[in-house]
């Protein structure tokens, strides 16, 4: 079976690139960038703003996994990441669609719910796939627009397509500055995504299984890690900074507030990655074998 990915070089992609070839599938790598940030033999520099350029990567492929998006909201402004990403999302659809592409797994983001969160934004805890959209940024507005065009494009198309709202991604050498998060005033700041994260692992694996899975029409489902980035319980978090919110159900432990209840029943995803596989409670180190940072710049 032969997968595009796109964004291959990026922090998602280099990982998804060699899951996927660790299970076996054909893989050609797309970015802008040049092929040795890619562990794939088969790569494509290619910019999927021109059309042309999407059809020639994708055309004769079984299945897109789309990544390819400027990923956050510094370091370009708000029109240049809109007129970015909503293009490249066109694109890419659009080539699947002519090209009869028949799966396609695509990154959206946990901004899309209300990213920051305000106590008028929340609406219940954890907050799933049915919970209110609020988008906040160009960024977070282009993701919200393109789970739409997802719909339109399957109503069109007949084909899946599945969006993966992942959360603030850490790659395995990041988890040692995550205690920076802890301090009174970090643990406010954080509360803009309800403090959610996603081992990069995790995600990638995200992508294989919804590549995997049949019958899937146009879904999202929100991909994140099982606990929070903080050591202290999920429910205590939620009462003392958004105290009027009520529970859509009893959060257990240091439970993700972002529930992942649906691609556990309907993917089969089951976080493997947590901070706490390196870090002590008290933010010591624990002692790590050298391998599990060893991809983390690949």
């Amino acid at each position: 079976m032969k997968v595009v990915v796109t964004g291959a070089a990026g922090k998602i992609g280099r990982w998804t690139v060699r899951r996927l070839l660790d299970a076996g599938y054909q893989v050609i790598g797309t970015d802008k960038v040049l092929r040795e940030e890619s562990a794939t033999e088969h790569f494509v520099q290619a910019d999927l703003r021109d059309y042309g350029q999407a059809c020639q990567v994708i055309m004769g492929a079984d299945a897109v996994i789309h990544l390819a998006n400027i990923p956050s909201d510094i370091r370009n402004t708000p029109q240049a990441i809109f007129e970015n990403n909503m293009l490249v999302n066109f694109n890419v659809f659009e080539a699947c669609k002519d090209w009869d592409i028949p799966k396609i797994v695509w990154a959206s983001s946990e901004t899309v719910m209300g990213y920051p969160f305000t106590v008028n934004e929340l609406h219940y805890a954890p907050i799933d796939e049915e919970h209110p959209v609020a988008a906040r940024s160009s960024y977070a507005m282009a993701k919200l627009l393109t789970e739409h065009l997802a719909g339109m494009y399957h109503d069109l198309a007949k084909k899946q397509i599945v969006a993966l709202r992942f959360a603030n991604i850490y790659e395995p050498d990041e988890y040692v500055n995550i205690t920076t998060h802890w301090t009174e005033a970090e643990k406010d700041k954080q509360k803009k995504n309800l403090w959610a994260y996603c081992d990069v692992r995790d995600a990638a694996n995200a992508c294989l299984l919804a590549l995997e899975k049949d019958s899937l029409g146009s879904s999202v489902f929100h991909i994140t890690a099982a606990d929070t980035i903080l050591p202290d319980p999920s429910e205590e978090l939620v009462r003392r900074f958004f105290p009027a919110v009520p529970f859509k159900r009893q959060l257990q432990g240091n439970e993700t507030c972002m529930s992942i209840d649906k691609a556990r029943n309907v993917l089969g995803y089951t976080p493997q990655y947590s901070w706490r596989n390196v870090l002590h409670e008290d933010g010591n180190p624990k002692a790590m074998p050298q391998d599990l940072y060893a991809l983390s710049n690949v």
